[in-house]
């Protein structure tokens, strides 16, 4: 099965069937030898496809099989990662750590934690009856979380991840669903099985000065004033899919996604930022003064936030294409999605679909 990585978001694209084993240099008799219910200690596991990562107290990295990586110490480079063992072989989308407290999700709606720093982890919920990945996850507190993922999954804990609570939020639906929906609304379980499916997939969060943001499939963008108990959708002039969400530092909000599109919010108004590139854009990270995006076919973008903010966005010609000058673009010699990225000192430090990746940041 061929998966166009340009036209989907990574993590959506492992969806089923389909995982790298190649990327792993394991073979599957290999990985048989091992617990079924643990990941399998891989020996080039920095070279497996990875899908995540979190820099806060600790450095954790989350991918395919259930690998999950530490770094031994808080400006890593590729040697400083080790492989700890993962409850699942599920492929882990997305990973949040608070102090000693951190969490996964994955495929399956897989949720594992750890509380002692991801030196060990408990497995908390898969259902693979329901074939749904997770693919984010954010704690406001040591208590209570949320995770995302397809078609509308939405989960909620309020005891520091061991038990979740499945919620529903047609609100952040258009219009039209939500119309189609109260039609039918009488017929509870009919209503419910499509509401399961006509949900829109739900990406990325970001959560900053007591907004929580949600970025998903088909211009989804909405904004939640109560830790996503509700939800406001913002209307943007754009039906691709958003796989990034971010709040810069003049509380102003950027998305971004499919075929390079990227969008700044500034007074409930939507800016198109060009780009220049045509290529799936997967997450944002914010460096100072800088933003870097993080996308396929080895992407990465850097976005002057000062000139960004300027009044008028001046643009120059790259190749016939009209690139606004507050964005330029990182060489890399790879061209393989990445899925996020970290600055760590004069170099990013990047998770991609081939492994852990260094980059000269510009």
């Amino acid at each position: 099965m061929k998966i166009n990585f340009n036209a989907l978001n990574i993590k959506l694209a492992l969806t089923g069937l389909f995982l790298s084993y190649q990327a792993v240099g394991v073979s599957a008799q290999e990985d048989t030898l091992e617990n079924a219910d643990s990941s399998f200690k891989a020996p080039l596991v920095t070279e497996s496809l990875l899908l995540d990562i979190s820099h806060g107290s600790q450095t954790i990295i989350v991918g395919e099989r259930g690998h999950i990586l530490k770094a031994t110490n808080n400006s890593p480079e590729i040697d400083d990662f080790k492989q700890i063992i993962a409850p699942t072989r599920t492929t882990l989308t997305a990973v949040y750590n608070l102090g000693q407290n951190v969490w996964a999700v994955g495929h399956d709606a897989t949720i594992i934690r750890s509380t002692d720093s991801g030196n060990s982890w408990e497995l908390v919920q898969t259902f693979p009856e329901l074939d749904r990945p997770l693919l984010d996850v954010y704690f406001f507190d040591e208590n209570e979380g949320i995770a995302i993922g397809a078609y509308g999954l939405f989960y909620r804990t309020l005891d520091g991840g061991m038990n979740w609570q499945q919620e529903s939020h047609p609100s952040v639906l258009s219009e039209d669903d939500k119309e189609y929906l109260d039609s039918i609304k009488d017929d509870e379980a009919f209503y419910l099985e499509e509401l399961s499916f006509i949900s829109p997939h739900f990406n990325q969060l970001n959560f900053a000065n007591g907004q929580l943001y949600l970025a998903g499939e088909a211009g989804l963008v909405a904004v939640s004033s109560d830790r996503g108990n509700n939800w406001e959708r913002l209307d943007i002039d754009y039906f691709g899919s958003f796989f990034a969400i971010n709040v810069l530092p003049s509380n102003e909000v950027m998305v971004a996604g499919l075929r390079g599109n990227m969008f700044v919010q500034s007074n409930d108004d939507w800016r198109k930022i060009n780009t220049c590139v045509t290529t799936s854009l997967n997450s944002i990270e914010i460096d100072g003064s800088n933003a870097h995006l993080f996308g396929n076919n080895g992407v990465i973008l850097k976005v002057s936030l000062n000139q960004l903010n300027s009044s008028e966005l001046q643009s120059t010609s790259i190749d016939g294409c009209r690139r606004h000058v507050s964005v330029s673009q990182t060489k890399t010699d790879f061209s393989d999605p990445i899925a996020d990225g970290i600055p760590t000192g004069s170099h990013l430090l990047t998770v991609t679909a081939s492994g852990l990746k260094q980059v000269v940041a510009n």
